[in-house]
């Protein structure tokens, strides 16, 4: 490693480093305010050379509205006085171009004491001011959106539920203005049962994990009167100060959601009655018919109006009426067609897995008419299982229904002109609008019908 030696003379120390220092102006004057001397970082920094400055009044750095106010004078007394004077304000270049800077005057003493002159250190700051002035209008101007956003209550909660920021909509929302609510519990805008469910402690444990919580409830006024709020809850970072609430009121459209709601199940529980209605008029029509052929028909026709009918009858009595969870669904439709028949078993084994009911309508037609042809054709004089299955893969379902018998006629596996079977072309027109695939095995023993389609179209 090399060796590097320091001067002998202290001295020669000293003025290295002060011409070193090329990002600070360091300069002597005496206790007039004339330049003695100039260092590099004071050329870079003002424009002047030493040759210009030196045996010059420091004033020429000033502002001209500095110079008239004595500001160089009121420095140099100040320092004389405590010791230092500190300054941050615009100075002159050579070139007339002004910049933001941080200074600091400080008196030159000799080893007695005596003040023979007065240093002065200067650093460029113009960059940090204008961010300083950036941040502070960005500051302002959020200061300014919160205020103004009276639709939305918007503020801010400390780690321990705390609240720490409240702006103008949340004084209109909840009822409390800033000075009586800072410095509260937020769990006060809880209802009693979400504060006591820990909601709120809920709401910022998600947003800590995921960046966000979003939640929809009742909250509670200062009058004690309830709303419906729809709202966002996030962590502010930065500050590691807690958490961000965004709400606004949405009782009218919660409460006109829920109406919308009743009004559905009802429709779909009169839809529901009214085709039950269909299909006993289909079975009375069955019981009355001359001829066989005609009384199956009829009998056939019944079993889709009552597949039909009990989608419906499952869409009013679950909470959501546009999905239908399909293994709870092909459970009771199996079950129901269990029923129609002493002579043959129904199992079914299916994944939980949410289809919407337009979907759920024609895979219940689709089973119904599998299961409908497989007792017909599978066990025709004696007993025996159909198993319906479904499996959710991903964004793809695996529908099959299978059995275990002597399998179909020909005439009903045939694809020419949709077979020559009714129920077949029914399937192959349902599994269309599923945009699905059919592919039918012929087991030995059994025929085994696989459909894939996709949970959504």
């Amino acid at each position: 490693m090399d060796q590097y030696h320091f001067p002998s003379d202290e001295s020669e120390i000293y003025r290295h480093i002060v011409e070193s220092a090329r990002d600070y102006a360091i300069f002597a004057m005496d206790c007039d305010g004339t330049v003695l001397t100039w260092n590099a970082g004071s050329e870079n920094l003002f424009g002047y050379t030493a040759g210009e400055i030196i045996g010059q009044n420091s004033a020429v750095i000033f502002s001209f509205e500095d110079q008239l106010a004595g500001v160089l004078l009121k420095e140099i007394r100040l320092a004389l006085a405590t010791g230092r004077a500190g300054d941050n304000r615009w100075h002159i270049r050579k070139d007339g171009s002004s910049f933001w800077a941080s200074g600091l005057m400080m008196p030159l003493r000799k080893d007695t004491g005596e003040v023979y002159g007065l240093m002065k250190i200067v650093r460029d700051r113009t960059l940090r001011l204008h961010e300083d002035e950036a941040l502070r209008a960005s500051e302002e101007r959020l200061q300014l959106i919160l205020k103004s956003a009276i639709d939305y209550a918007i503020f801010a909660i400390d780690s321990e539920g705390r609240i720490i920021s409240w702006n103008t909509g949340a004084c209109r929302i909840f009822g409390y203005e800033e000075g009586e609510i800072l410095g509260c519990d937020a769990r006060i805008l809880f209802v009693a049962e979400d504060r006591n469910g820990g909601a709120l402690e809920r709401e910022m444990n998600a947003a800590a994990e995921h960046g966000r919580a979003e939640n929809d409830r009742f909250h509670l006024r200062k009058d004690g009167s309830t709303f419906w709020g729809s709202g966002l809850t996030m962590p502010l970072r930065a500050q590691r100060a807690g958490y961000l609430k965004v709400l606004r009121d949405d009782t009218e459209r919660h409460f006109a959601e829920e109406h919308q709601q009743i009004m559905l199940r009802e429709m779909s529980h009169r839809v529901k009655n009214s085709l039950a209605l269909v299909a006993a008029m289909l079975a009375m029509q069955a019981r009355s018919a001359k001829q066989e052929e005609v009384a199956q028909a009829l009998r056939d026709a019944e079993a889709r109006v009552g597949t039909i009918a009990e989608v419906h009858d499952q869409l009013w009595r679950q909470p959501q009426i546009e999905t239908v969870d399909l293994a709870d669904f092909l459970s009771s439709l199996c079950h129901r067609l269990q029923q129609s028949t002493t002579r043959h078993m129904m199992s079914v084994d299916a994944d939980p897995c949410m289809v919407d009911a337009d979907r759920a309508i024609q895979v219940a037609l689709l089973v119904n008419e599998l299961v409908t042809n497989s007792v017909k054709h599978a066990y025709p004089d004696g007993t025996g299982t159909v198993t319906v299955s479904a499996r959710s893969l991903g964004e793809e379902i695996i529908l099959e229904v299978a059995d275990c018998g002597k399998g179909l006629p020909l005439e009903v596996l045939s694809p020419e002109n949709g077979g020559k079977s009714l129920g077949m072309k029914i399937v192959r027109a349902l599994v269309q609008q599923l945009k699905a695939e059919l592919h039918m095995e012929n087991r030995q023993p059994g025929t085994g019908f696989v459909i894939r389609f996709p949970r959504e179209v």
